[in-house]
């Protein structure tokens, strides 16, 4: 009877204690799958995160390729323009030392016609162009104006395109310009057939180039004096 007795209470506890061993093998496996949940979720947030910040750097890098990309467009504007303008004036240095040079030739003498009723009015012009800066003249302006100081001839838009290399609107416009910047430098002539030339009075020439040489020899003492 007491055997009997015995061996239901070990029963009992051996049922218990599987229970309880079962019982604490689930809830420390779910434990254990919550932990590793829980890493998971982590790890996953940091490459959410990660991305995040690569996106924003590759996007950075792409703004900044825009950006360089414009500055480099504006760059190449600048040169082409500034490749034209240094070709334009090439072609006006050559043009004026083949005109000084017939001008030496011919010793100085002035190839213009007084007409009546012009001289008062070329008095004040004179002064005007007399006082004028060609400094605040752009490149192109004055090599234009250096093509007309040079030439013996009326010239028209045609000839000042062929010569700078420019086109004619261009031309037309830069002349506009200077007329704007120094009034009555630059006068013009109709011809019959409605093609208008342009030319610089020799009086007006003579009063350019004799300031132009008194700058550079005031330039020249200055330097000289530092």
């Amino acid at each position: 009877m007491i055997f009997i007795v015995l061996s239901r209470e070990r029963k009992i506890y051996k049922d218990v204690l599987c229970k309880n061993c079962m019982f604490g093998w689930l809830f420390g496996r779910k434990k254990e799958i919550e932990r590793i949940e829980e890493q998971t979720r982590q790890s996953f947030e940091a490459v959410k995160q990660d991305l995040n910040k690569t996106g924003d750097w590759l996007k950075h890098l792409n703004n900044r390729d825009e950006g360089l990309k414009h500055e480099l467009n504006v760059l190449k504007e600048e040169l082409s323009s500034m490749r034209d303008d240094l070709e334009g004036v090439k072609n006006a240095l050559i043009f004026s030392n083949i005109s000084a040079s017939r001008r030496k030739i011919k010793q100085g003498k002035q190839l213009f016609i007084e007409q009546a009723g012009v001289q008062a009015v070329q008095n004040g012009v004179q002064t005007a162009v007399q006082t004028a800066d060609l400094h605040q003249l752009s490149v192109m302006e004055r090599a234009i104006v250096w093509i007309l100081l040079n030439s013996d001839m009326k010239l028209s838009y045609d000839d000042l395109a062929a010569m700078t290399g420019k086109s004619r609107a261009t031309v037309r416009g830069q002349v506009n310009s200077i007329k704007k910047k120094i009034e009555d430098l630059i006068s013009e002539n109709m011809e019959s057939g409605g093609k208008k030339r342009l030319y610089i009075e020799e009086n007006i020439k003579n009063k350019v180039l004799k300031n132009a040489k008194v700058r550079v020899g005031k330039s020249k003492k200055s330097r000289k004096s530092e």
